[in-house]
């Protein structure tokens, strides 16, 4: 298909964004932000070198920079260090709507906060953007890039029966950290949504799955389909929100908690969150998510629309693997801070990562929503199961032949043994081959096992064909811990509990180093042990979660408890607490047997 035509479906489901009031920065043209930029190569030991001064920057020689520079490392630079401090004075004089960064601070317990002041510690010793470079970009923004509009960059890919729509936005700048409390700021943001269509028996085209990108997730969890019921639609249009600050991408209106689960406590995350599933049915669903940290994103919907009908319109601007701009540049679109978390580092552009190879999403848009196992349509799914049921028949068909084969062989085996058994010279030949008969019967017995199962899952195969059922999962079926908000931005935390996410950590912090400091020994580790305490049961009173901090708490006193009474009974007598097991094993079987009995 032509160009024309990509643009057509790319127009046609198009997504609606909905920001959070305040925001900052839109999906912008390339072209003018380029106008904006330097061009720098990265050189030995840290250093860097401008080769194109801003203003002198377009598309087309960007394009060209992999062949200019060959093997060198390069970067954009949008705020320039000349205008910075004006930029960001005349920022500082306007006022925004703000939103209270104690908020976020509010939504974790005090541990949550304790990591927030790590991450900033470690802001001191990463590479980060100068400060006053997010009120410097917002001001260059306002007055060299907005033109009331949006741009996105549409790619169209046609793989595996789906035809995938891809809409890129680019942002000047990621302003999550220092407008928002988030993680980062990095200059530029690439962000996109795809539009997974399937083609209808009549030729034409409808949407089955809408994906969106959300900081690093991907998977499952990152699509939603279009007949999902949370799944907000205008007409043919999907509505994404759109988080402050950090432009990711959300499905639902709110404000979501930035929660890690980390390999080494994924068993205990997951014993915690079927605990309070059961115990605790009232319990938030984020609560048993994961670990949160105190980074929200802010999702809530309630600013600026852009898209069909909204208050800002989409310019359309399709992009394939051979736009020059695209492929020829795989360096940093914005400052390289040389942050080895990559978090206040630009992002490379939508077709290369960081390091410069190819981006999955780009090559693989279904692998990244989940997608390559997937059958674009039911019809699709039956025919790939009646495929399915031929190779369940042919692999039947071999069991049939293995049987009949292992069997006449298994049977020469046992006649030559009876043959051999009746000559006592052949006894210890008769046994080798007893030996062979009973391999050659559980070799047997196990191709009778196969060959049964594989027929009982051809019969349930061929019963849901004839069903006539459509083979699909339900709407949410696919979705194993969908992004959800911990609350609607409705809700206004208490006074209190602001003040007290504000000086928590900071009191915590100094109680532990006075106790460390006026005590020592046995003492000092249990006045350690009560001060946490003492905060962490402050922390939940505040936060209304006693219930189950204490629950939790009694539940850990239990644990240990048991623990440590095994340890001192293996101490004291190894053999009484071998037996006291061992008698309540004897006791439950004996009660099993006498009931069964009685039964009778």
């Amino acid at each position: 298909m032509g160009a024309k035509t990509d643009l057509e479906l790319l127009r046609a489901f198009e997504p609606v964004l909905m920001y959070t009031k305040g925001e900052l920065f839109f999906p912008s043209d390339i072209e003018s932000y380029l106008q904006c930029c330097s061009l720098w190569l990265d050189l030995p030991g840290g250093k860097e070198r401008e080769v194109v001064p801003a203003g002198e920057l377009t598309a087309e020689r960007l394009a060209g920079a992999d062949a200019e520079w060959p093997g060198q490392h390069q970067h954009l630079r949008f705020v320039q260090e000349s205008s910075l401090r004006a930029e960001a004075r005349r920022f500082r004089r306007v006022s925004h709507p703000v939103i209270p960064k104690s908020g976020r601070l509010a939504a974790v317990g005090v541990f949550g906060r304790v990591l927030d002041v790590l991450m900033k510690f470690s802001l001191l010793i990463r590479g980060a953007v100068p400060g006053g470079l997010a009120a410097a970009a917002a001001t260059r923004y306002r007055d060299r890039l907005d033109t009331g509009g949006a741009t996105y960059y549409g790619r169209v890919v046609r793989e595996g029966g789906y035809i995938a729509l891809q809409y890129w936005f680019f942002y000047a700048m990621n302003d999550w950290r220092s407008i928002y409390g988030g993680v980062n700021d990095h200059e530029a943001d690439w962000e996109k949504v795809t539009v997974y269509l399937v083609e209808t028996p009549e030729g034409g085209y409808r949407p089955a799955w809408v994906g969106a990108s959300s900081h690093e997730y991907l998977g499952d969890d990152l699509r939603r389909s279009w007949d999902d019921p949370e799944l907000h639609r205008d007409g043919d249009h999907p509505v994404v929100f759109v988080g402050a600050g950090s432009h990711s991408h959300q499905m639902l209106p709110g404000d979501y908690l930035i929660q890690v689960d980390p390999a080494a406590l994924r068993g205990l995350v997951r014993a915690w969150r079927r605990l309070t599933t059961r115990f605790l049915p009232a319990t938030s669903p984020i609560v048993r998510h994961g670990i949160g940290v105190p980074f929200v994103d802010y999702a809530r919907g309630d600013g600026t629309r852009v898209g069909p009908g909204g208050d800002r319109e989409w310019d359309a601007v399709v992009i394939d693997d051979e736009t020059p701009w695209v492929r020829g540049f795989r360096g940093l679109w914005g400052r390289d801070t040389r942050d080895w978390f990559d978090g206040e580092r630009a992002p490379s552009g939508p077709r290369y990562e960081r390091e410069g190879t190819i981006r999955r999403s780009w090559a693989d848009p279904l692998w990244w929503v989940g997608l390559q196992k997937v059958a674009p349509t039911p019809d699709a799914a039956r025919a790939q199961l009646v495929a399915h049921i031929g190779e369940l028949d042919e692999r039947i068909s071999e069991a049939d032949a293995d049987i009949v084969r292992d069997r006449d062989a298994l049977r020469r085996l046992s006649s030559a043994e009876i043959s051999l058994n009746r000559h006592a010279h052949a006894e210890p030949l008769a046994k080798e081959y007893r030996s062979k008969i009973s391999d050659a019967e559980e070799a047997l017995a196990a191709r009778y096992r196969e060959r049964s199962t594989l027929a009982d899952e051809r019969d349930v195969h061929r019963a849901e064909l004839e069903s006539g059922a459509p083979l699909a999962h339900a709407p949410q079926e696919h979705l194993h811990s969908p992004h959800l908000p911990y609350a609607s931005g409705e809700q206004r935390p208490t006074r209190f509990l602001h003040v007290w996410a504000a000086l928590s950590t900071p009191l915590l912090i100094v109680a532990l180093c006075v106790t460390i400091v006026a005590l020592n020994g046995a003492t000092m580790l249990m006045a350690l042990a009560g001060t946490v305490l003492l905060f962490a049961t402050f922390d939940a009173f505040a936060r209304r979660k006693l219930m189950s901090f204490l629950t939790g708490l009694a539940i850990f006193v239990v644990v240990i408890g048991v623990v440590g009474a095994i340890i001192a009974a293996f101490i004291a007598s190894w053999q009484i607490t071998l037996l006291v097991p061992l008698a309540l094993v004897v006791v439950s079987l004996l009660f099993v047997n006498v009931r069964d009995l009685l039964r009778r």
